[in-house]
């Protein structure tokens, strides 16, 4: 990170640190650690520091269930395998990280922009410091192995958020395996039990509607090393998540609430975006131009059809959408998901 940079984001992360311990102290969660949870209405939204190493905070009951399952449909027809960023810079699977995923742009809808603007309003960072938000589904087995969010590119990662957009019955916690230690020996029995892989760390177990936030530099801009952090295999169940990743300085400006200006077509469908895709495909665009005309990690090919990577499907034919899904490297939904 550069010396100026570094000077201009340890302000205000010592500012952010500030009020978020203020914040907490406010809703009285410290006084419900020592005392117990009598003094706290467990249905309403309250926050619950569980860490100064790394500082982490839950936000209890921070999204409906409906906001959950709203940013669950929105996201379900676009999952595919998570990737890692490779040596080169590429993006490429990895067994550290066997989820699927997708991401809703900033200001997607109505809904997503009223969650954004409440994780602004909670860190005390502006919705502009936010990434995209990223959807991930974990099933059974399915992890994310340990891992540094902070980043030097567009700014250092200062602080992730994460939205448990439903319950899992074992496993799939939020784990801390370095240097962590918990705020209190009673937030650590309240959470419990954990699966082996959270056993003896700091963890949050997902529990639909809750949030939670730590940060990964320090007061002083520098990586705090207890961020290390993994989500841990789900044993039984599947865990759906949000993740918000916030920066030192805005992100993307430019591309803050920019529509999509092509017509979204769906994995299973196979059909052409462009007129023009029979005749590229026939002068041999579609090796030529694979990233456009076929598509890659990050969106569909626009000629698929033309390129013969899908094929078209009769109405109701399940079996025929699902291998096109899996053809073009995303998640087979079973009925119930579909």
């Amino acid at each position: 990170m550069r010396p100026a940079a570094l000077a201009r984001a340890a302000v205000p992360l010592l500012l952010v640190a500030a009020l978020l311990a203020g914040t907490a102290a406010a809703w009285g969660a410290p006084a419900a650690a020592k005392r117990g949870r009598s003094l706290v209405d467990t249905n309403k939204p309250w926050i619950e520091p569980v860490s100064w190493k790394p500082r982490a905070f839950v936000y209890h009951n921070f999204m409906t269930e409906e906001e959950a399952d709203h940013i669950v449909s929105l996201a379900k027809p676009f999952m595919r395998r998570s990737t890692v960023v490779g040596a080169g810079g590429e993006s490429v699977e990895d067994q550290i990280r066997t989820s699927y995923g997708t991401f809703l742009k900033r200001l997607q809808d109505p809904v997503v922009a009223a969650v954004e603007e409440r994780i602004a309003t909670w860190t005390k960072l502006n919705v502009s410091h936010q990434e995209d938000m990223q959807i991930l589904r974990y099933s059974l087995g399915q992890k994310y192995g340990a891992h540094y969010d902070s980043l030097e590119n567009d700014s250092p990662r200062v602080a992730t958020v994460l939205l448990y957009l439903s319950d899992v019955e074992e496993g799939g916690e939020t784990a801390f395996p370095g240097t962590s230690e918990w705020i209190d020996k009673s937030v650590q029995e309240r959470f419990a039990p954990y699966s082996a892989c959270a056993a003896g760390h700091v963890a949050a177990k997902p529990k639909k509607g809750d949030a939670m936030v730590f940060f990964s530099l320090k007061p002083d801009s520098k990586l705090d090393d207890a961020s290390l952090h993994t989500g841990c295999p789900v044993i039984k169940g599947i865990k759906w998540t949000a993740t918000k990743w916030i920066h030192t300085e805005p992100f993307r400006p430019n591309l803050l609430g920019q529509e999509d200006a092509d017509e979204i077509i769906f994995p299973e469908d196979c059909r052409d975006s462009q007129a023009e895709c029979k005749s590229w495909a026939d002068a041999g665009e579609c090796e030529k131009n694979k990233q456009y005309m076929r598509g890659d990690a990050f969106q569909l090919g626009n000629c698929r059809a033309s390129c013969g990577d899908c094929e078209v499907c009769k109405e109701g034919d399940r079996a025929c959408k699902s291998r096109n899904r899996v053809r073009a490297g995303y998640l087979s939904l079973d009925e119930l998901e579909m």
